[in-house]
């Protein structure tokens, strides 16, 4: 008989009287030692009181590439210039690309980061470019088209191809060179051939010649980004005919969302491998924050990457790891290049070995190799484009996703992992922002004058709004612009519509918040961190657009608004049974905030504002009647209910949009009306990605709800509670919320009436 269960295989005692560990550090351990056998190397991982959720080692798949070079016909100066990089082989989906590509299909490319997605567009690229035209490869930062340069450069060179890196850090003679036409490839990002499409007649002529257009990084060409993109490529296709080849991390709806995006049949090919052993753990936590601290420490030492999806979450991760005294730098957009730029090299030499950073770091900049990924909760695709970023040499990588104890669709996944592995991350964007549209159409107007052959329907609304503003006149079948649109443009930004919050510290800038956003971050009394500095705000000026910011050390306090929002449906652009998505203004008014602990989310207090702070905003979003729920005797029984189904369908989207229910809001109704929205202006595309996939939705926060080990009747911040939510998550109802499902899942619907919100009107809403 085997007795060795009967002992702690760590202190040796009987397990009865083994003090060592608490049950959960012993299922723990265990699972680690069933998996990986006595590893004392991960045992700090694991060690913990948090709970593994799930453990499993993927092993290499395909990591090396089969095919003999000479079998792809490459030219031979170009073949040549690949093997001296070390190519002379390829992968079943490089050659696969390349074929395609040559056959003048537009095509996009998913396969994980590191295994040659570059080589497989930039090869049939070259090859046509040296027949004829000029190519252009749009990468979505300045930094990863710096990156490429040297390589792209390289082989271009081959066949006598001159290569020039155009954006905003580019020399004067490298520009001379794109305006003037000598280039034959041309490495960019969209803000660059934005700007100079509409103010340099030089260019416009350029563009006439382009024949290849290449989009790296597709998936990053999401929400306000993305619907720029779509109008900048119909803005090239006035002036010349061109293929488009696409590379992306693996998304589960490359062809729908190239095909929307660029309104083009795309055919995709795929690429599938692994080149390292990889630990994949997937860790429950009660702190996000206090995990990151003990995981950082423990591993400390090793190269780190820890990933969190939102300016805030980033910040205070890493105030509370330098406050632990560890050498650690953050990463995200916004700061000054030279910043970035030294962070990437003091990580790629390995000064600094832990990084935290936002998805800035998910794309192909050169940061050397990487030991260990913690990524805050994003769907697996996602999930795997960050942990590429580890085992590049072959070595094997550490991949830590944490779950959250009060996240709705963390607590799905601790009871239901395998479907982690299910749910696919869908990229989004919404053409129809009229706020993007506002400019776009304008710019199409600068740069050629737009005939009445070319208008779509969708654009008359806004092409009305111009001509009422005197921006644009129509003259006989054409719209021409007047003499002051240049001054109306130079405020747009590609990647962001909409007025921003500058903030100041002792009358320096230091820094800008988006809004609607702003106001929910910047009200006075809120505490934030910025650049590593923890603020609080004194003062927000909406009409002077500024908030006065003083430094703020003490404590381990955060601050989360108090507010209501309140709906207008302005028009009506799709409906399906109880359901339509719209058009809306959404009027968002800040009239107090609760101070908690960081760590522990404990409530510490309530303070009123002064002045409440209001902003209105247009956005997409859509509008859902649900059933009213049979009668329970509880307070604010319907209220609840509605109130919980809003909050844990927004929260359920994660698992269908990568994470985006924090760019998400939501307004529930006591009579069973619940809009969610963008919390972007103009709209992102994010909830009508919900819209299109709302039965799925329902069914995961049915799940949620019904399982949750609460059992509670208004639920808890397992299943009902949202950390976004105006009102102090009060009140709730899982009971009723689970009784609406199980009625919206039989196909159920309540009797939808937009015509009721076409005004502001005064009925009660809930956050």
């Amino acid at each position: 008989m085997d007795y060795s269960d009967l002992f702690c295989p760590h202190c040796g005692r009987l397990r009865k009287k083994c003090v060592c560990q608490s049950d959960t550090r012993r299922r723990n351990l265990e699972l680690l030692r069933r998996v990986a056998g006595d590893r004392e190397d991960l045992r700090p991982i694991f060690d913990c009181e948090d709970e593994i959720v799930y453990y499993t080692i993927f092993q290499p798949k395909d990591p090396y590439p089969t095919i003999p070079i000479e079998s792809a016909n490459i030219l031979k100066p170009l073949e040549e210039a690949l093997k001296e990089r070390g190519i002379v082989k390829l992968y079943p989906f490089q050659l696969e690309a390349i074929k395609k590509i040559r056959d003048e299909k537009n095509v996009v490319i998913t396969a994980p980061t590191g295994f040659g997605k570059t080589e497989a567009f930039a090869v049939p690229l070259i090859e046509r470019v040296a027949r004829e035209g000029i190519g252009v490869i749009f990468y979505p930062t300045k930094a990863l088209a710096k990156d490429q340069e040297l390589k792209i450069k390289f082989y271009a060179s081959s066949l006598g191809l001159k290569v020039v890196r155009f954006d905003g850090d580019s020399s004067w003679k490298e520009k001379r060179e794109v305006l003037s036409g000598k280039a034959d490839i041309i490495l960019t990002n969209p803000d660059m051939i934005d700007y100079h499409l509409r103010n340099t007649p030089e260019f416009r002529k350029v563009a006439r010649d382009f024949v290849f257009l290449a989009v790296d990084e597709l998936h990053s060409y999401v929400g306000i980004l993305g619907s720029n993109m779509h109008y900048l490529i119909k803005r090239l296709e006035r002036f010349s005919d061109f293929q488009i080849a696409c590379a992306s991390a693996t998304i589960g709806n490359a062809k729908g969302f190239a095909e929307y995006l660029f309104e083009r049949e795309f055919e995709v090919v795929k690429g599938d491998h692994r080149k390292s052993p990889l630990h994949f753990i997937m860790r429950y936590t009660y702190s996000l924050y206090s995990a990151v601290r003990d995981l950082v420490k423990a591993l400390y030492g090793r190269k780190i990457m820890v990933f969190g999806n939102s300016y805030k979450t980033v910040e205070t991760i890493g105030w509370i790891l330098k406050r632990e005294g560890l050498n650690v730098a953050i990463h995200k957009g916004g700061l000054p290049k030279d910043v970035r730029t030294e962070v990437e090299k003091a990580f790629r030499e390995g000064k600094v070995k832990t990084v935290v950073a936002t998805p800035t770091l998910e794309l192909g900049i050169d940061i050397g190799d990487v030991d260990v990924v913690i990524s805050e909760l994003v769907s697996y695709s996602q999930f795997l484009q960050r942990v590429g970023r580890a085992g590049r040499m072959g070595q094997e990588s550490i991949g830590i996703l944490l779950l959250r104890d009060d996240d709705a669709i963390s607590n799905y996944y601790r009871l239901k992992p395998e479907d982690y592995f299910k749910d696919d991350f869908y990229c989004y964007a919404e053409k129809m922002n009229e706020e993007v549209m506002f400019y776009q159409l304008l710019s199409m107007c600068l740069e050629k004058p737009l005939e009445e052959e070319e208008i779509r329907k969708e654009w008359r609304n806004v092409l009305k709004r111009l001509e009422e503003k005197r921006l644009v006149t129509k003259i006989g079948d054409i719209y021409m612009v007047s003499s002051n649109v240049k001054e109306i443009l130079r405020s747009f930004n590609m990647r962001g519509i909409g007025e921003n919050i500058k903030m100041f510290k002792e009358d320096k800038f230091i820094g800008e918040r988006n809004l609607p956003i702003a106001i929910k971050e910047l009200f006075p009394g809120s505490i934030i961190i910025h650049n590593g500095e923890r603020l609080r705000c004194v003062e927000l000026d909406l009409k002077e657009k500024k908030a006065i910011l003083e430094d703020y050390p003490y404590g381990n306090e955060v601050t989360d608004p108090l507010y209501i929002s309140i709906p207008r449906i302005v028009n009506v652009e799709e409906v399906k049974e109880g359901c339509a998505y719209c058009t809306l203004e959404i009027t968002m008014t800040v009239y107090a905030y609760i101070i908690r602990d960081v760590f522990s989310r404990e409530k510490l207090g309530v303070v009123e504002l002064e002045e409440p702070i209001s902003y209105s905003f247009p956005t997409k979003g859509f509008i859902l009647k649900a059933p009213m729920p049979d009668y329970m005797d509880y307070e604010d029984f319907y209220a609840g209910s509605f109130h919980a189904l809003e909050h844990v369908l927004i929260e359920a989207s994660d698992a269908l949009t990568g994470g985006g229910s924090q760019y998400m809001g939501g307004i529930s109704t006591p009579e069973g009306d619940i809009f969610v929205y963008d919390a972007t202006i103009g709209g992102s595309g994010l909830s009508k990605l919900l819209f299109k996939r709302i039965e799925r939705a329902f069914e995961i926060a049915y799940e949620v709800l019904k399982n949750c080990e609460c059992k509670r009747v208004d639920g808890c911040p397992r299943c009902t509670y949202s950390y976004q939510c105006g009102n102090n998550n009060q009140p709730l109802n899982r009971l009723g919320a689970i009784n609406i499902l199980e009625k919206l899942l039989k196909g159920e619907r309540g009797k939808l009436d937009v015509e009721r919100f076409r005004e502001v009107t005064e009925f009660k809403y809930y956050p």
